[in-house]
């Protein structure tokens, strides 16, 4: 492992290694994770890529993998810890490798930030400890607290600290310098005599090892008018006071930069560059100019040639207003969000990334108010429509970028709102109603979908304000909807989120009213299913329910829906978690629908019985898969009573799945 300080050139340094491996053809995999690229921000993607290059090289390990992916394909989109086992560590045991293997992975703290990345840590630790001795992974990192916690101590991994004043990088920094010395677009511009020797030679100096601040130098002269005066000028003032600290050398460059960039004397300039700069490092992935110019409104002043060309030496995208932007650096993000409010001097350059992420939940809200009500989307409203009609997600289009933005993160930045203004109030006022499922739709079509909760834990905690806005049962219906589709397009992680979440509306709608004072037994039922360890005791509740029933005192129709729809979503979510082996999670889900369903059946066996029994069958599925095959059969022989009676009673109906019955039962 190579660790290093930000700018130190870590990331040069693993595409020259890369490049070196290529060229010896020993390079099977490589991945850069970057925490602006939402694809490479996360290790989702990682495990898949290294597999993906090994087997593109070892044709046994690329069988092996296939066969993997035929028996089980929720490997395509299984957790991290399941994929190095079938992907990585499970072909290499299996199919010994003649030569060297050898991934090239760069910039690890960029996935990783607190816990969120233990599981990655753990299997670099304990994982790679396991695979073949000629599988060798180069891998950069910052050494961060969590990092340092996790890998210091592994005897097989082999750490090296890229030292910044070392003779070799220094020299890699001279002729860096030398080269940019000679382009083109800055020598032509800077005047005689050129190159300047001493001018060279200070800058050299200056950089004291440090990649990115002799770069960012160089990106801020290519953009600059009159560079050679505006080199003179950073030169003279890029000299930090105090101990030899790599990151105040970093944040003096781009102090002066921005210094040089700005006019800060003018309040509508410092207010058009919060504007800007703001929305750049509040965005959840990088947007393009002509989106961020749309999402508000229009904005002249964010056209190509005015207030974005001055931040060309710090952000990338400003060539083509259609293509992403994103800061130079990490280090650029840190110093304007964190760094900067530390000093007087630079505190103008500071932006509080919440803040800016509270405007966008504004900004997307209104995108989205407006495109929708403006035209019609082509394809949108699938998910009103029953399954068999047009099976799968559909295919939007006529999306703009910042519409498909807005649907995939109104929910993140609104959860940064702690009060809302009374513009966000008639936004969600008009949104929430009209236009949530469409935007559901679009997230389904062209992203990821990774849930809806949070929004709804945030309205919620705004009851009063937003009261009777968010439909909850009509909400459940589209997440169960999706979650069937998302399951027939093969996007099962996605399917177990929207059924998930459906589980948890309903499980909230078949709870009694806070201030009620008599919860009726469906009500409660499922808290009390719930908890597998009080099961027998939850169904004496059930019995004495039903004899209650019979006395007079039956549930209301809405409620009987209300518990049946549970049991729907519990049923299918079972079988979502099954997909993804979640086996222990999908009988504890099961058996509570078996539960719901059992009740349900006793007051109305001619509504519910064929539910049961299918509850019963799958159930049975499920405790064989934990090898519990005496509660299996006793199970799949009570499925097969009932549906030997409806079978008898409707055999046009009931004799193919007793068919099944029969099938399991033997």
């Amino acid at each position: 492992m190579r660790r290093g300080v930000a700018g130190s050139g870590k990331t040069a340094v693993s595409n020259a290694v890369a490049r070196f491996l290529s060229e010896a053809g020993l390079l099977a995999s490589c991945f850069f994770f970057d925490r602006a690229d939402a694809s490479r921000n996360t290790p989702r993607l990682l495990f898949s890529t290294m597999a993906r290059g090994i087997a593109n090289i070892h044709p046994s390990i690329a069988a092996d993998i296939s066969a993997s992916l035929e028996k089980d394909p929720s490997l395509a989109s299984a957790d991290i810890s399941r994929q190095f086992e079938a992907f990585i560590a499970g072909p290499l045991s299996r199919h010994p490798i003649n030569g060297q293997i050898v991934v090239v992975v760069d910039a690890l703290d960029e996935a990783v930030s607190d816990h969120a990345g233990a599981n990655l840590l753990a299997i670099l630790r304990d994982g790679f400890a396991k695979l073949p001795p000629n599988f060798r992974l180069f891998l950069t990192s910052r050494p961060t607290r969590i990092i340092e916690q996790f890998l210091s101590a592994s005897g097989h991994i082999s750490s090296h600290v890229l030292d910044i004043n070392s003779a070799e990088n220094q020299q890699d920094i001279a002729a860096y310098v030398d080269a940019m010395v000679r382009d083109i677009a800055i020598s032509s511009q800077m005047g005689p005599p050129w190159p300047d020797e001493a001018l060279i030679r200070k800058l050299k100096d200056m950089a004291e090892g440090l990649f990115i601040w002799i770069t960012t130098v160089f990106a801020f002269l290519r953009e600059s008018h009159r560079p050679r005066a505006k080199l003179q000028a950073l030169l003279s003032n890029s000299l930090p006071e105090g101990p030899d600290d790599p990151t105040a050398k970093i944040d003096a460059l781009y102090t002066s930069i921005l210094e040089i960039c700005g006019k800060w004397s003018d309040p509508d300039f410092c207010k058009d560059y919060a504007i800007f700069m703001g929305a750049i490092i509040a965005v959840k992935r990088p947007l393009s100019l002509a989106a961020l110019r749309a999402l508000h409104g229009g904005n002249q002043e964010l056209l190509l040639d005015r207030l974005p060309q001055r931040f060309g030496s710090v952000l990338v995208g400003l060539h083509d207003e259609h293509e992403p932007i994103h800061t130079l650096h990490l280090s650029f993000r840190e110093f304007v969000t964190v760094r900067a409010a530390k000093s007087p001097d630079t505190r103008k350059f500071y932006l509080s990334e919440k803040e800016h992420s509270q405007k966008l939940a504004e900004l997307c809200l209104r995108t989205m108010v407006r495109e929708m009500t403006a035209a019609p989307i082509t394809g949108a409203g699938y998910l009103a429509e029953h399954v068999d009609d047009r099976p799968g997600i559909p295919r939007l289009t006529g999306l703009s970028e910042q519409l498909q933005y807005g649907c995939e993160s109104w929910s993140d930045h609104i959860c940064d709102i702690q009060s809302p203004t009374i513009a966000v109030a008639e936004l969600l006022r008009e949104f929430l109603p009209h236009h949530h499922s469409t935007s559901i739709e679009v997230v389904a079509s062209t992203s990821t979908f990774v849930g809806t909760l949070p929004a709804w834990r945030w309205v919620k905690g705004h009851d009063k304000e937003y009261l009777g806005l968010y439909d909850e049962t009509s909400h459940a219906e589209t997440l169960h909807n999706l979650a069937v589709r998302l399951r027939h397009e093969g996007r099962l992680e996605e399917a177990l989120v929207a059924s998930e979440d459906s589980v948890h509306l309903r499980r909230v709608l078949a709870q009694p009213p806070a201030k009620s004072k008599h919860a009726t037994p469906l009500d409660s039922i499922f808290h009390r299913l719930s908890n597998i360890g009080k099961r027998n005791a939850a169904m004496i509740k059930v019995r004495q329910a039903m004899h209650r029933r019979q006395n007079g005192t039956g549930e209301s129709p809405e409620t009987v829906n209300t518990t049946e729809k549970l049991a729907d979503s519990l049923s299918n979510l079972s079988v979502y978690m099954s997909d993804l082996c979640r086996h222990k999670d999908a009988l504890v889900v099961t058996q509570e629908a078996v539960g719901l369903r059992r009740a349900l059946a006793a007051e109305r066996p001619e509504a519910f019985s064929a539910d049961l029994a299918e509850s019963l069958n799958n159930l049975s599925n499920r405790l064989s898969d934990h090898d519990r095959h005496e509660e299996a059969l006793a199970a799949i022989q009570e499925a097969v009573g009932l549906r030997r009676a409806l079978a008898a009673e409707r055999p046009e109906a009931f004799n193919a799945v007793l068919a099944d019955s029969l099938n399991n039962l033997s």
